[in-house]
Parts: C-alpha cells; sequence; structure tokens
C-alpha cells in the first residue's frame, strides 16, 4: 500500500491531507495496525507531517487526524525518474513540463515518449508534411493515436508538434481518370486505389478498357484525408454512387491504410489484385511494423479461408509482399482476365 500510497501523494494538489481520506485509499480488509505501519513509514521518512494541534485518532498506536504533504520530499523521485529520463531522450525531446504535472500522466505518456525518441533517433526530423493518420501510424503504430487519443496534446508538451510536419490541409488527390467511363451515363462510379506509384503507372495504360471511372494513386497514408476531394475533383454533378476497392502492399502497414479505409469510405479490398499478389514470393522484413489484428481479421474476411490463412501466416513470419511483387505485364494481364469476367457475368445478367 505503501507505494500506491505515494503515487496517491504525488499527484493530490492541496498541501494538507487529512487521515480520513488516507483510511479511504486501504483495501476494506486491511487491519489497523498494518495500515498504521504504512503511515508511520510516511511520517518517518518525512513525507507527511503531523498538524499536532488537530489532535489525534485516540487509536493504539494513534495517528494524526490531519497532515502537512512535503511536496519536495514526495515528488523528489519523480523529478529524479524524469531528469534521468531527459538524459536518455532524444535532444530535441523536452520533459520540463512534466515537473509541474502528476505522476500518473508521466507514467501515462512514458511508453509513448520512448516511441517519439526511438522515432526520432532513427529517422530524424521528417523533411516532408505528412497527414496526421500517415504521421501518427509511424511514430507509435497507431493511426488515431495524433486526433483522437492525445497525441498531439503529448507532442505539445514534449515540444515536438512543429517539427514533425503534420499537415491540417490534406493534399489534392492524385487519380488519373476514365474519360469513357466518366461521360457515361452511370448510376455506379467504381474507383481503384492502388498504394504504390510503380503500380499506378502500370495498370494507367489500360485504365480506358476497366469497369473503373477513375484510378487513384494513393501515396501511402496520404489517401486517408486525400479520399474526401474525390467528388469535387471529378466534377461530377450527378447523383452516383461510388464504390471504391484498395490493393496496397500485404504488410502491416498497407493492411492498416486499407483499414482506416473502410472504416472512413467503406472501401474494399481489390481481392482479384491480391489473389494474384499471393502467388508471388515474399520478402524479409518490416519487422518494425505494428500489427493491428483487428484489421488483419477484417481484411482476411474479403478473401477464402487458404488465402486468409496464407496472410496470416506470411505476417507472421516477419515477411511481406510488395505490391510491385506482379509485374507490370502480368498485372495488366489480371485486370484484363477480371474484366473480361465481369463482361461475361454482365452479358450472363442481361441474357437472363
Amino acid at each position: 500500500m505503501y507505494d500506491e500510497l505515494i503515487q496517491y501523494l504525488q499527484s493530490y494538489k492541496k498541501t494538507r491531507i487529512s487521515l480520513g481520506q488516507l483510511e479511504n485509499l486501504a483495501d476494506p480488509t486491511m487491519t489497523y495496525n498494518s495500515f498504521q505501519q504504512n503511515i508511520q513509514k510516511l511520517l518517518d521518512n518525512q513525507i507527511l507531517l503531523p498538524i499536532n494541534k488537530h489532535g489525534t485518532n485516540g487509536k493504539q498506536p494513534p495517528l494524526p487526524l490531519t497532515f502537512r504533504i512535503r511536496k519536495s520530499v514526495v515528488t523528489k523521485p519523480l523529478r529524479q525518474e524524469i531528469q534521468l529520463a531527459q538524459l536518455r531522450v532524444h535532444p530535441l525531446i523536452k520533459l520540463d513540463a512534466y515537473f509541474s504535472l502528476s505522476a500518473s500522466r508521466w507514467q501515462k505518456d512514458l511508453p509513448y515518449i520512448e516511441r517519439i525518441h526511438d522515432y526520432l533517433t532513427r529517422y530524424g526530423v521528417p523533411q516532408e508534411e505528412a497527414t496526421a493518420p500517415e504521421r501518427s501510424f509511424h511514430l507509435v503504430g497507431d493511426e488515431k493515436w495524433l486526433d483522437e487519443k492525445g497525441g498531439r496534446k503529448l507532442l505539445e508538451t514534449i515540444g515536438v508538434w512543429e517539427l514533425l510536419k503534420i499537415s491540417a490541409m490534406p493534399d489534392p488527390l492524385m487519380l488519373a481518370v476514365n474519360s469513357r467511363r466518366y461521360h457515361e451515363n452511370q448510376s455506379v462510379c467504381h474507383h481503384l486505389i492502388v498504394e504504390n506509384k510503380t503500380t499506378f503507372y502500370a495498370i494507367q495504360p489500360i485504365l480506358s478498357s476497366t469497369p473503373y471511372t477513375s484510378l487513384i494513386y494513393g501515396a501511402g497514408w496520404k489517401v486517408v484525408s486525400g479520399l474526401g476531394n474525390l467528388t469535387a475533383q471529378l466534377g461530377l454533378v450527378r447523383d452516383v454512387e461510388h464504390r471504391l476497392e484498395y490493393f496496397g502492399d500485404l504488410d502491416h502497414e498497407g493492411i492498416a491504410i486499407w483499414y482506416t479505409l473502410f472504416e472512413k469510405w467503406e472501401v474494399v479490398p481489390a481481392v482479384y489484385l491480391y489473389q494474384a499478389l499471393l502467388k508471388q514470393r515474399p520478402s524479409a522484413g518490416k519487422e518494425t511494423q505494428t500489427a493491428k489484428m483487428e484489421a488483419i481479421m477484417r481484411f482476411v474476411s474479403f478473401l477464402s479461408t487458404e488465402e486468409g490463412e496464407l496472410i496470416q501466416r506470411l505476417l507472421q513470419g516477419v515477411q511481406y509482399l510488395p505490391q510491385e511483387a506482379v509485374e507490370a505485364e502480368r498485372l495488366r494481364a489480371c485486370m484484363n482476365q477480371y474484366v473480361s469476367r465481369m463482361m461475361e457475368k454482365e452479358e450472363r445478367r442481361i441474357g437472363n
């Protein structure tokens, strides 16, 4: 109980505290003698000083009814811990603010501070701007940390928010338009998002022969914020439904990007392209990426059981498949086969 009392006193704002308040922290099964020994230890260490004029509780051994807290003593271990941490972390990280914050806040923030330290040590200050989800994922492995889980406040507290070049205004969406599909009077527009530039340029030459109204270059995490500009950038004035598919790397980050798009825009995996990717030889690496099991399980639900198990074994074995593993000609052939199958299905539907 002694450590719990110390933590409570470190975060307690006032300089006086009553015996009754300390009793409320004790386990109901704790004996008075055990409780008295813990309080006496605080008195012996001069963390608490008795206010004698307020008297005692009348029990044996007695305890004062009111105490004065010696803040300089009770916070000394915490201050020493923060000072030692300041010597270890990246020099751009400033921990001075934590001297005036609670111990609980320090303990809560410390794991994230260590991750920011690791990022800055490994990569340095970023040279290019990134959206909050993109930067958030690379910093702590959670794309929602900055916007929804207090990440910005922590970065401001340690003085690195401005240095990390987090963009509030999304970049315009980078896309190619299929003019044939664009001018058709269709009620549904299909769009394909690809994570990497190489894949974008591999598909662009055959875009006009596909059912997609646009081919979108995701550029990693940038698409998460940029996708909101799709309708405005296309300039489609008629009321249409937009259905979006995504094709990215088969690794933890690629799946995390897709999952964010799925939650926000109902983007589904381009299954036929991932099936082609699964036929390629995987590469080792990406050991530093963070697994997000919720995203993985939702992703594999779109594929067959066998394909889902293959993806999970791939990721568990710290391997990955970049989308560039499917060569350009094979990728285009795969898309042409997919289009042919879709056309055959449509013809059968019309015939029936």
